[in-house]
């Protein structure tokens, strides 16, 4: 025959042994309080800034090509313009159309680049290189991760995060010319170019502690753990029930104990005195 759970018996334990249960949870509150005080004291406030950049193998290329299309338009005039030459119009539409057929591998060259070499912001060298271009001391950089964007695989969004806006600033707008360098380094190609300048350094919220909150919920469990290992540890022989579950022999009856002949007793064995 299977036992059934009495939750009125678990009431009458934990009740009887309420004084583990608060002792546990004034420790725990304490200790919590504690770590709670030393964390908001030894709070730093940390400042964010983002930076993106492209990968663009054709950025010299581009710019060359740029280059020469605004020379034409200083040469001529706007309504000279269409009437140019026609070497001079079909160089510039030669070149074109090789970009064109350039371009279309090229990006997948530059998706290839942005996530093989994203994680160099990672490495020491490249912290060097960034505290050579900003001036700021290694140990003082915070933290610098590069992420491909999901969206655009050719753009790499650089977060930094560091102790001051000031330190932020500089290391973010240092952080493009760093990794392009890198880049030069691995790929033998200049083709690192910012998309988005650099925002301007946030201070990241202060989170919640729940230090408090966890060391109550531990407390509640270990103080149940604990009363419910004294009571198994606990042999004495309190309730009638008692008797069949430990000696297994059947009840007869029960002889209820008279507090006030007890109390009479007592006392006449000591004398009288109270």
């Amino acid at each position: 025959m299977q036992e059934t759970v009495n939750i009125k018996e678990y009431l009458d334990i934990f009740k009887r042994r309420k004084w583990i249960i608060i002792i546990v949870i004034l420790i725990s509150l304490g200790l919590g309080g504690y770590i709670t005080y030393r964390n908001y004291n030894s709070y730093v406030p940390t400042y964010a800034s983002n930076v993106t950049v492209r990968i663009n193998t054709m950025k010299e290329y581009e710019a060359e090509l740029e280059k020469e299309k605004q020379k034409l338009k200083d040469e001529k005039n706007e309504d000279d313009y269409y009437s140019s030459s026609k070497s001079e119009k079909s160089e510039l539409e030669e070149k074109t159309n090789l970009y064109n057929s350039y371009s279309s591998g090229a990006e997948i060259k530059n998706q290839n680049i942005a996530s093989s070499y994203v994680g160099i912001t990672q490495k020491e060298q490249f912290r060097k290189k960034v505290s050579a271009l900003s001036g700021i001391k290694v140990s003082q950089l915070g933290s610098i991760v590069a992420t491909q964007n999901e969206d655009m695989p050719t753009f790499v969004d650089i977060k930094v995060v560091a102790s001051s806006p000031e330190i932020t600033k500089k290391v973010v707008e240092a952080a493009p010319q760093a990794f392009n360098e890198e880049l030069i380094n691995l790929v033998k190609s200049d083709c690192v170019e910012v998309v988005y300048e650099p925002t301007t350094p946030r201070l990241i919220p202060r989170g919640k502690d729940f230090t408090l909150l966890k060391c109550l919920g531990v407390a509640i469990v270990l103080s149940i753990f604990l009363v419910l290992l004294v009571e198994c540890l606990d042999t004495k022989i309190k309730t009638p029930k008692d008797v069949e579950k430990y000696w297994d022999l059947p009840l007869l009856g029960v002889i209820p104990m008279d507090d006030k002949k007890v109390k009479g007793a007592h006392r006449a064995k000591n004398g009288g005195r109270r």
